[in-house]
């Protein structure tokens, strides 16, 4: 039986757009043409959700052949996400205590194709000192 991902109920961290509404976020069963896609085929953890317009995926994985990392895709058909939405989400789907980082790589590496101009990317970060590094001192 597949497991569903755990969603974090805590208060998302800083302000929001006046009159912006926090949608559900609703897990999904992945459609079966997405894991060869994403994974290559390999059984890893993957969720699927909807979250208002958006379509959110999940998975953990080895990415570019490291450890284990979660990696979440949020995107919306005709418009980027906005900010309120890509940092709840974040928070719902890995908790407080994790960092991400949303990485814009060099243009030979871009993922992102004219018809999925509005997908953003974010991966957990792994090492200590880069997941520290920002972290302003009290």
């Amino acid at each position: 039986m597949r497991s569903k991902a755990r969603i974090w109920t805590g208060p998302i961290p800083g302000t929001h757009e006046p009159g912006w509404e926090e949608p559900a976020l609703v897990e999904l069963r992945h459609p079966e043409e997405l894991r060869p896609i994403v994974h290559g085929g390999l059984e890893l953890e993957l969720h699927y959700f909807r979250f208002g317009e958006l379509t959110v995926l999940m998975g953990h994985e080895p990415c570019n052949g490291g450890p284990l990392r979660w990696h979440i895709s949020i995107s919306h058909r005709s418009r980027h996400p906005s900010w309120d939405e890509i940092k709840t989400v974040r928070y719902r789907l890995l908790g407080p205590d994790t960092s991400v980082a949303m990485l814009l790589p060099p243009a030979d590496h871009y993922v992102n194709i004219e018809r999925q101009d509005h997908v953003f990317q974010l991966y957990e970060l792994l090492d200590d000192e880069a997941r520290d590094a920002w972290v302003a001192p009290h």
